[in-house]
């Protein structure tokens, strides 16, 4: 009973933990033989174009990248397979959209 009563909470915690992430994610591309296809969400078209044309030109066969929901606005994230000199080509390319509010507050005089 109580080692059911266990696993039904680590079942729970991890689904919970799953859409938790899936919330922050928001949207990942698939990199496959110089071509680059949208896998979940909906990202800007130059971006998907730019990705296509990075992996080109670094001859990229696989790899993944994942828009996340962060704090400080949208980061982008790497499978392994993308080597890390080639990250900043793709954030090169990457124009996230802009943050809703301002930077705001009234501004001191003196």
């Amino acid at each position: 009973m109580l080692l059911t009563l266990l696993i039904l909470f680590v079942l729970l915690g991890l689904g919970l933990a799953l859409m938790l992430w899936h919330a922050r994610q928001v949207f990942a591309i698939e990199l496959r033989d110089g071509a680059a296809r949208v896998r979940s969400g909906k990202p800007p078209t130059a971006f998907v174009r730019g990705c296509a044309d990075v992996a080109r030109q670094f001859g990229l066969t696989r790899g993944r990248i994942t828009a996340v929901r962060t704090g400080t606005g949208v980061q982008l994230r790497f499978s392994r397979e993308i080597p890390e000199k080639t990250h900043q080509a793709f954030r090169n390319v990457w124009t996230p959209p802009p943050g809703g509010g301002g930077g705001g507050g009234m501004r001191a005089t003196g």
